[in-house]
């Protein structure tokens, strides 16, 4: 169904992003501006009509100067919506990214786990252990180095399972819907190992430092809050059972014992 308002806005406030939307603005905006120019024109002619030469001539003037006019114009104005676009789209971007590790930041973890269609939800938390006593002794230049470098080495093991991101501080959080805990559980020893075998050259030091995590499982009727909550407590079970470890929530012991005992001696 043809709606005048619909039209009016696509031609005012155009969407495009790719060169081809923009030649299909361009041709649209030309084809209108000939139909309206033509319409006013072979009226106008049978009104006063003189003689058919006059009026093909006419018409042929009217044809060039709307190719004339309507492509630049339209090439001009639809560039600039392409721009603002991109521009738009781009901030949008930096506003879900980290900044110190180009990882999606809280923000963007907060979003999928609100816009995710899921039968379960696998939420890992995990953080550098005794991270302030690196601020503290080798400086927050080594922190930010030692940062940059656990979110590579985690995106490296973790992407493969959903949506890898930093948290904040020296917090990351892995947010999987169609992965098995099994296999989280398993990449994170994985991770947790090389972690622990990786020298991070931190600001002319070399860091050497480990990870803990925690797991939690998330179904439909639970609230973000409440399995971060679980995960939250699992990371701070590993913490005081003796860090660089791996815990898995109460929730998640009960219905996998399998993966917690893999887990335990992992």
């Amino acid at each position: 169904m043809f709606r005048p308002r619909s039209l009016i806005r696509l031609l005012t406030h155009p969407l495009i992003s790719t060169t081809r939307s923009l030649a299909r603005y361009v041709i649209l905006v030309t084809g209108i501006s000939l139909v309206i120019a033509l319409g006013v024109d072979v009226t106008s002619q049978l009104v006063f009509f003189a003689d058919w030469p006059t009026a093909l001539r006419s018409w042929l003037l009217t044809v060039v100067i709307v190719f004339i006019i309507a492509i630049p114009v339209s090439f001009t104005f639809g560039r600039s919506q392409q721009a603002l676009l991109l521009a738009h789209r781009e901030l949008e971007q930096l506003s879900r990214t980290d900044q110190l590790t180009g990882l999606p930041n809280r923000r963007a973890l907060m979003e999928a786990s609100e816009q995710a269609d899921f039968d379960a939800m696998v939420l890992v938390i995990a953080d550098v252990d005794r991270f302030k006593t690196i601020n503290d002794t080798i400086g927050h230049r080594a922190g930010d180095a030692v940062i940059r470098a656990i979110g590579q080495i985690m995106a490296s093991h973790l992407s493969q399972f959903g949506l890898v991101g930093r948290m904040g501080g020296d917090e990351f959080a892995l947010i999987a819907t169609n992965a098995r805990v099994e296999d989280i559980v398993l990449a994170l020893i994985n991770l947790r190992e090389t972690v622990t075998k990786t020298a991070i050259i931190a600001a002319d030091n070399v860091a050497n430092v480990s990870i803990s995590a925690g797991i939690a499982i998330r179904d439909p009727s639970i609230s973000f809050d409440t399995v971060y909550s679980e995960a939250d407590e699992a990371l701070y079970m590993a913490k005081r059972n003796g860090r660089n470890r791996i815990e898995l929530s109460e929730r998640v012991r009960l219905a996998y014992p399998e993966v917690f005992a893999r887990s335990a001696s992992g």
